[in-house]
């Protein structure tokens, strides 16, 4: 049990933390993932080289643009919330990448892919800081999350390997369907709702300068 304010507490933090901990792998999972089946891609698409870089580019892009704002919007409107929507756009996006039918049609859903793993990670951050509020264990939980971060970067690698040689590279995408329900399952019902009252009021032009600036720079 960790304190969380006056008269609050949440059961099962270890729970918590493996829910936001796999929300978070799995936006570096699918990155890594994809990098491996890029070939198979291009092969079954006939495309350019510049073609399949950028299913790598647009989600990169789209996702370093988006996380600040995200992790913004998440502390004002609910962290549990904005984790859970992006959730379902991860999901939802990760089918119209398994059923694109041309790399154009492949790496703008890769767009919204990215986007949405913004809206993933930043929350699943946030959720994590906000249920270990000791020293002691928040290190050890940050720890954890270093961990399970590293383990799944070097297993992204077998794993597309596994997919492009045995299912077809549309399961690279198609895979995240199950692992997203299995996330909005757990963080239904593990993780209480939770949003800074101190923010101040979001910045629609700040965020829009923002976000172009880093899509400039990335």
């Amino acid at each position: 049990m960790t304190d969380l304010a006056p008269g609050r507490r949440v059961a099962n933090p270890s729970f918590i933390l493996l829910t936001a901990s796999t929300g978070c792998a799995l936006t570096v999972l699918d990155t890594n993932v994809v990098a491996i089946i890029l070939p198979t891609i291009a092969r079954d698409f006939r495309a350019s080289f510049a073609d399949v870089e950028w299913v790598i580019s647009t989600y990169v892009l789209c996702f370093a643009s988006l996380l600040l704002p995200a992790g913004a919007i998440a502390d004002r409107f609910g962290r549990r919330r904005i984790f859970l929507i992006g959730i379902a756009a991860f999901a939802a996006s990760s089918v119209l990448c398994g059923v694109a039918l041309s790399a154009k049609a492949l790496y703008l859903a890769r767009a919204l892919q990215g986007a949405s793993a913004a809206f993933l990670l930043a929350p699943a951050l946030a959720i994590i800081g906000h249920a270990f509020h000791a020293e002691d264990e928040r290190n050890r939980a940050w720890g954890i999350w270093g961990a399970f971060m590293g383990f799944t970067m070097v297993l992204a690698p077998v794993i597309g390997g596994l997919i492009a040689l045995n299912l077809g590279w549309r399961w690279a995408f198609h895979i995240n369907v199950p692992i997203c329900i299995l996330l909005v399952t757990a963080a239904a019902l593990l993780i209480e709702e939770s949003s800074d009252a101190q923010a101040r009021r979001l910045d629609p032009a700040g965020i829009v300068f923002f976000t172009a600036s880093m899509f400039g720079l990335t």
